[in-house]
């Protein structure tokens, strides 16, 4: 292991008249001798000197952390302590915050605990959030205040399913967007979402947790993003994958309610960002829902006939993101609605017309079969706003093949992750048109890539060299500033697209239904 921290079992002469020289010095010393240099060490470590060394009789293990230019000694403890060294990994989502407790010598996940970010109290979505910060320091260090709650929460979590002190644990290594990131140092992240769109940091680097606020000893390292919107986060889950050190063209795409995408090989690399939209993840329709007990995860539509499973087997309470996109595609197939995502009455009863609202509704959970005695429904307008973020989800990765040259038929893999890439349906999201329609084997779903590169970083620091390398060779194409764009929306609002040729498998598909009619 090659990990950010190192513990160091040291046996050192004491001092004496004739060598009266300084604990500090001794143990730099010492480690400088090992090939350590240069080295520091903090103020916190400095205050342990004496009298554990003495205590001790010169037997200690020195924590260092290594911190790309130098290496810092952050903790002294008596006696070999190294079998017990430990550091976390976390991914900072916006809406739910992971950790994991990794074994530092054996590169062993000891526990994962997972909680919802208390920033949501401030706005379920990233912007209302900085809205409510934006030039007024007390409420954004509310929002401070309310990440450093969630890692407490999590610091606690963490020691009772591990049954380790956090405290025995010297490296910490965060990943999150931007806009995360900004509120967990203090930072007004409106230069995020503001032009000219420069973050207050794209590369913040070390702290130490009680810098930050945290409620831990360690040190903390920040994953750097690439632009402001190109997160984090992203920077982690590229570390998930090598296709930056290969010929073949590949995609690397994060999509939610951002779209975050990274195209290239060992020859270049070439990213954009935009906002999807909530609809991918539930946040559309008057019952769209998160991923919970209750939700309608999966959708099947036989003819006129509808079934749906839900997590937990709870009866329905509403629709989560891979039901939605179930429920699109399921309804492409067998003509609930057409190409233009225009819903047929004639196709089944549950296709009703409500007054109050004006329109046609699909209804995918009577009132006798729904959780709370209502019907529930998805609507025309539902279905014009998800067709919206669709298009926009599938014309960020055109325009990426275009700027380079390339098509989709030169992808040799697609890389998925984030919350829909993990959890909604491969062929659904091809059928409705958001993933291009690529044979199977090419798609690589990555589940918690945020989380997976924060742990990789944390036991291998050579990695280091890959983030700078992504800093230095990385693109970042504004799609606003493309001409074509919205032209290129416009064709990708239909199910799958205007353009059937891009997508045979679905075409096969539709033309088998129709026969079999």
């Amino acid at each position: 292991m090659k990990s950010f921290s190192e513990k160091i079992h040291l046996t050192i002469d004491p001092p004496t008249e004739e060598h009266p020289i300084g604990d500090r010095e001794r143990i730099l010393h010492e480690l400088k001798c090992l090939g350590y240099s240069p080295v520091s060490m903090s103020l916190p470590a400095l205050r342990k000197l004496y009298p554990l060394c003495r205590d001790s009789e010169w037997d200690i293990t020195a924590t260092l952390i290594h911190m790309e230019s130098y290496c810092l000694v952050t903790s002294i403890e008596a006696g070999d302590t190294t079998r017990a060294h430990y550091g976390l990994a976390v991914d900072l989502g916006s809406t739910t915050v992971v950790m994991q407790m990794i074994d530092l010598n054996t590169g062993n996940i000891l526990s994962e605990s997972k909680v919802m970010n208390g920033q949501i109290a401030f706005g379920d979505d990233i912007l209302t959030r900085i809205i409510h910060g934006k030039d007024d320091r007390q409420k954004l260090l509310e929002i401070t205040q309310a990440t450093r709650d969630t890692f407490a929460t999590l610091f606690q979590e963490t020691e009772s399913s591990s049954g380790i002190p956090v405290s025995q644990c010297s490296m910490m290594i965060v990943s999150g967007n931007t806009t995360m990131i900004h509120f967990l140092l203090g930072l007004d992240p409106w230069t995020v979402f503001s032009t000219p769109y420069a973050p207050v940091t794209c590369d913040p680097g070390f702290y130490s947790g009680k810098e930050l606020g945290l409620t831990f000893d360690g040190m903390v390292y920040i994953v750097p993003a690439i632009a402001n919107y190109l997160g984090g986060d992203i920077t982690s889950g590229l570390l998930t994958t090598d296709f930056y050190k290969k010929d073949g063209l590949s995609v690397f795409f994060d999509i939610g309610t951002n779209g975050e995408l990274v195209l290239g090989n060992s020859s270049f690399l070439l990213a954009g960002a935009g906002a999807a939209g909530p609809a991918l993840e539930g946040g559309i329709s008057k019952y769209g829902m998160r991923a919970m007990d209750g939700a309608i995860d999966t959708v099947s539509i036989d003819g006129a006939s509808i079934s749906c499973t839900t997590i937990g087997n709870k009866k329905p309470v509403g629709i989560c993101g891979s039901g939605i996109i179930d429920l699109i595609a399921q309804m492409r197939l067998n003509n609930w609605i057409g190409v233009s995502g225009k819903l047929n009455p004639d196709a089944s009863d549950r296709i009703i017309f409500v007054p109050e609202l004006e329109e046609y509704v699909a209804v995918y959970a009577s009132p006798e079969e729904s959780e709370s005695g209502e019907m529930l429904y998805f609507s025309q307008t539902d279905i014009t706003q998800y067709l919206d973020t669709k298009a926009a989800a599938h014309t960020m990765v055109d325009c990426l093949l275009e700027s380079s040259g390339f098509t989709s038929e030169d992808l040799t893999a697609f890389y998925t992750s984030g919350a829909f890439g993990t959890y909604a349906d491969l062929e659904s999201a091809i059928t409705v048109g958001i993933f291009p329609d690529l044979p199977r084997e090419k798609f690589h779903c990555l589940q918690n890539s945020s989380l997976a590169g924060a742990r990789i970083l944390l036991l291998d620091r050579d990695r280091m060299k890959d983030i700078r390398y992504f800093q230095q060779t990385i693109y970042y194409i504004q799609f606003a500033s493309m001409p074509d764009f919205l032209i290129k929306m416009q064709a990708a609002k239909f199910i799958p697209h205007t353009d059937m040729r891009q997508y045979p498998s679905v075409a096969a598909k539709l033309a088998a239904r129709t026969k079999n009619v």
